[in-house]
């Protein structure tokens, strides 16, 4: 086996000149002294960290061994130096490597020194090795193992007789460019050549290990950045991805939400009309039909909501009311097998925000609660103010420093695995079979309380269920809450003509019969330039108009506009199945009175010609109706 020493470090030591001025290198020693780092030898002074000078030399015969040490290390003439020191000149400085020879004089001998040498960290350059060393192994068999030691070992074979043939060492020995043959006897100069080129192409062949060494590690630390860059940019697609997949829904969203709101809107309006008209065991038949459209209406709204970021109508709000709201739904609608927990601070500030979002975000919760304890458990409805500190807010993602009301929502279901806790707020991402979850509530839910200024934190466990947390912004101090409004009967008309205008006919019809059924007289147009026909010959008799916003050729923003220049004061109700706000704008600049958003019930129609015929002129209150807030 092969053994490893490190070129890094410096092979040769530092030895005290003499002091005529150029090292004497003590030629047959087996100590760390034969080793020269630096000296006033030109030669010495090239030296990189892997000059390797020591020699081994493997022969049974020790005159072998004295006339390497003459060839290789020869004394300094004294002729030179005497001539020097009469003349005052300078002594003639050698220009051949200072050589270190160790000797062993059988081959199991100088594997062994070879062994001890690369434990110590001072490998040899070359080895000079007979081929007949009896008693003991042979050249080749030692090369063989001295090779097993050390591969990058040079290696000359000195031989006086035809032991092995050329061929016979090769099949041995393997076609290896470390291996020379020296015959002997031998020149000066041919052993003196083969050390110093031998030499030579040690310290090359370890500096190109260095930089093959080097380059691997560069080439692997360039890698591991390229991975790193790869990820990075795996990832920079992915949310990039994820963002134009978003706005896709976005777009997708807006294009449908008219048509499926127009949809629905007969629906939820033809409810009212049928309760008067069935029979009492039909009323039931009526409340399901009611229940599925709101239930179909509100998952558009949340599609909206999340693809769009809904602002709606901030005001200040008592989250006592929300939560007593929330409390009455699920005690009749939720499975008795669940308890329901509240628990209400009794100095809970008041926060800014819309009730019907807000309402949203809390309903979703506890569905998801409800869903992950199906064999029952206890829902805990808890708020509290709490202080955001720096130190808390530095840890937190998403949160500011400042005073907030934590809504907290919890559950003693199954808990959420912590893989999955990242993934829980993507939209249309659901652990929930098929059919029972859109994976829109949770991202609903945070994209609501984003655009409250807030922030969410959750906690779960498997097993042990799952706690979230709302921190909501307080209200400003002094800011009046918003009364809390109970039931009421919807409110009906005195005879007051409305002209109703939508490009659906079915929506025409369901209104119309609403309203007469309601003590209301109808005029109904199909576009906004019939509309305009109409509201010019009854311009005095028109009581409002309630017109759909988006409507081909005349839509309803321009017929308010022109409305306006025919009547500055004419009363006007907007309805819209997508509620885009640069629409919402325009109408705010028109003075609209009121804007429903679709689909809206019977009542919410109501109420708003109600409030409508009743402002004040001049007045303007714009505002969004949804089944969900009613």
């Amino acid at each position: 086996m092969s053994r490893s020493f490190s070129t890094a470090s410096p092979i040769a030591l530092e030895k005290p000149e003499p002091e005529y001025g150029f090292p004497q290198v003590p030629c047959g020693t087996d100590t760390a002294d034969s080793y020269l780092v630096q000296t006033n030898n030109p030669f010495h002074r090239t030296m990189s960290v892997h000059t390797n000078h020591r020699l081994l030399v493997i022969d049974d015969t020790r005159a072998i061994h004295e006339d390497f040490r003459k060839i290789l290390c020869p004394a300094p003439e004294p002729m030179d130096e005497a001539s020097a020191e009469f003349f005052g000149g300078p002594a003639p400085v050698s220009t051949q490597p200072d050589f270190a020879i160790d000797s062993a004089f059988q081959g199991e001998e100088g594997v062994a020194m070879l062994s001890s040498a690369l434990d110590e960290g001072r490998p040899y350059a070359v080895a000079f090795v007979d081929v007949r060393m009896p008693p003991g192994i042979d050249g080749i068999q030692t090369v063989e193992q001295l090779w097993q030691l050390c591969p990058e070992l040079q290696v000359v074979i000195c031989t006086a007789y035809s032991d092995y043939s050329w061929q016979e060492m090769i099949d041995r020995l393997g076609q290896r460019d470390q291996l020379l043959i020296l015959k002997k006897p031998f020149a000066s100069v041919e052993a003196l050549q083969l050390a110093c080129a031998l030499c030579e192409k040690w310290k090359l062949t370890q500096e190109a290990n260095d930089r093959l060494a080097e380059t691997e590690r560069v080439v692997e630390e360039r890698t591991r950045e390229l991975r790193a860059e790869m990820v990075q940019r795996q990832e920079a697609e992915a949310h990039l991805l994820r963002a134009q997949r978003l706005e896709s829904i976005g777009t997708l969203a807006s294009g449908i939400a008219h048509d499926l709101n127009n949809m629905l809107s007969p629906i939820l309006m033809s409810v009212g009309v049928l309760r008067a008209i069935l029979a009492e065991d039909a009323q039931e038949l009526a409340s399901m039909i009611e229940t599925s459209a709101e239930r179909a209406a509100e998952v558009v709204k949340q599609v909206l909501t999340f693809a769009r970021g809904a602002q709606g109508e901030r005001l200040p709000l008592a989250p006592k009311h929300l939560i007593r709201e929330i409390e009455k739904i699920v005690a009749e609608t939720f499975p008795r097998a669940i308890q329901v927990q509240r628990n209400i601070a009794s100095d809970l500030s008041l926060i800014e925000g819309d009730s019907t979002q807000l309402h949203q975000v809390l309903l979703n919760l506890c569905v998801n609660a409800r869903d992950a304890m199906p064999d029952g458990g206890i829902l805990r409805i808890e708020a509290d103010d709490f202080d955001v500190d720096e130190q808390y807010a530095s840890t937190t993602p998403g949160a500011r420093v400042g005073r907030y009301v934590r809504l907290r929502v919890s559950d003693t279901g199954s808990g959420i695995p912590k893989h999955l806790l990242e993934k829980i707020f993507d939209p249309f991402f659901t652990t929930k079979p098929l059919g029972k979850g859109t994976g829109l509530g949770l991202s609903t839910v945070i994209g609501i309380v984003k655009s409250h200024q807030g922030f969410l934190d959750v906690q779960s466990q498997p097993g042990n269920g799952t706690t979230f947390e709302i921190f909501l912004p307080t209200a400003l101090a002094g800011a009046p809450a918003v009364a809390h409004q109970q039931e009421k009967a919807s409110p009906i008309g005195h005879g007051e003509l409305i002209l109703i205008v939508d490009d659906e006919s079915v929506i025409r019809k369901v209104t119309q019969s609403m309203l007469a059924q309601n003590g209301y007289r109808t005029l109904v147009a199909s576009d906004g330039a019939e509309a305009l026909t109409l509201f010019a010959n009854q311009t005095e008799h028109v009581a409002a108009v309630v017109t759909d916003v988006m409507m081909p050729l005349v839509d309803g923003v321009a017929l308010c506009r022109a409305l306006r220049v025919m009547d500055p004061e004419v009363r006007i109700i907007a309805a819209t199945g997508c509620g885009e706000e640069n629409r919402l704008q325009e109408l705010r600049s028109l003075n609209i009175g009121r804007v429903l958003g679709k689909p809206f019930t019977a009542g919410s129609l109501l109420t708003a010609l109600e409030e409508t015929l009743t402002l004040p002129h001049g007045s303007f209150s714009l505002s969004t109706t949804h089944p969900a807030s009613l």
